[in-house]
């Protein structure tokens, strides 16, 4: 490369072979994860820019074309403003991206960023700008609440988008595994002597989520001994305060699972309840590692950076428009300690 360091160079740092490196950086699982994860960063302090035509060499040569620049994905912001994507008020949402431009870039791709209302735009007229630039693949962000699928033209692009499945838009999707999530919390409010747990959450995941969050709540509830589910709380705003507080005195929960921790925090704290000497609190979606509430981390860099990987496969594999049946790749959450779900106190409140 133009640095003049390669794959030999980054095998001889790190005591592995070219093999091995060319695993890592793919991001092959058949190499552990720390080894994948320590030649990644050595890759990245020396500046290795990989040739992402590597695995299409012959046939490019067949074609002889000169390899004079780095080939390009679309990161597409699918929120209501420019700069929806990068500052989301969700920091998973924000961290998809954030783990996908580091993906991108150490994959050797260049990755543009490009909002889809642009100028206010049609579809049909977004497609044929990317088209025209040599565009071959889009990473499309979670869209916004309650917009529409866009009907982009799919032929000309291989396309990932980050989201539970999409309903009638056979398109490869990539996203945390939301039922996992909320049956590893139920398991876990369990395991520290939880009988009462309840789940607070916005309308609007009802249907971006199709059910998923509520499915691992109610299958806890069936199948972990000694639960009894508290009548599940929807609200349209998280600062319908007077909703929540008179939940609390209906269904006495001693535990609250929720997506929401500051506001619902906030709450509670303003109406004298203590967090967790009086009540529990468990995060479906945990911001980061080592976050003092108790909960799910979905580690959205993760997301981000496989969403990556994905798109770069169907980009190298020619697989342009929309697959005849749609694929979701998953990533399972994990457990964040925190310090708001201790072993359930005797003569606690709730």
């Amino acid at each position: 490369m133009s640095n003049g360091v390669t794959m030999k160079v980054i095998a001889a740092q790190a005591g592995v072979t070219q093999a091995t490196v060319s695993m890592c950086l793919a991001n092959n699982p058949r190499i552990p994860p720390a080894t994948r994860e320590r030649i990644q960063a050595l890759a990245r302090k020396l500046n290795y820019q990989p040739n992402p035509y590597v695995s299409t060499l012959m046939r490019i040569r067949r074609q002889g074309k000169p390899l004079n620049e780095k080939p390009a994905l679309a990161l597409v912001c699918a929120q209501r403003t420019a700069s929806g994507w990068r500052d989301h008020p969700a920091p998973t949402i924000r961290h998809m991206r954030e783990g996908a431009l580091e993906r991108a870039t150490l994959r050797g791709y260049r990755a543009q960023e490009f909002w889809l209302h642009r100028d206010g735009m049609s579809n049909e007229r977004f497609s044929a700008m990317l088209h025209a630039r040599g565009i071959q693949g889009l990473l499309i962000s979670p869209l916004a609440e309650g917009d529409p699928n866009p009907n982009l033209r799919w032929d000309y692009f291989a396309t990932v988008c980050l989201s539970v499945p999409l309903p009638s838009l056979t398109i490869t999707t990539v996203c945390n595994d939301h039922y996992f999530s909320s049956l590893q919390i139920m398991r876990e409010c369990h395991q520290r002597g939880y009988r009462r747990p309840g789940l607070v959450l916005r309308r609007a995941h009802q249907l971006r989520f199709q059910g998923r969050w509520e499915a691992g709540y109610l299958l806890g509830g069936e199948m972990l001994p000694g639960m009894r589910l508290a009548k599940p709380l929807y609200g349209d705003d998280w600062a319908e305060g007077g909703r929540l507080l008179g939940w609390l005195k209906r269904e006495k929960p001693d535990v609250i699972i929720t997506p929401a921790a500051d506001v619902i925090a906030g709450t509670l704290h303003a109406a004298g309840w203590r967090i967790p000497d009086d009540i529990g609190l468990a995060l479906l979606a945990c911001p980061e590692r080592g976050d003092p509430h108790s909960g799910v981390y979905q580690n959205g860099r993760l997301i981000g950076a496989l969403a990556i990987d994905t798109l770069i496969s169907r980009v190298e594999r020619h697989e342009r428009g929309l697959p005849e049946q749609a694929t979701t790749l998953m990533v399972e959450g994990q457990w964040n300690e925190g310090r708001t779900l201790p072993p359930r106190a005797v003569g606690a409140r709730g």
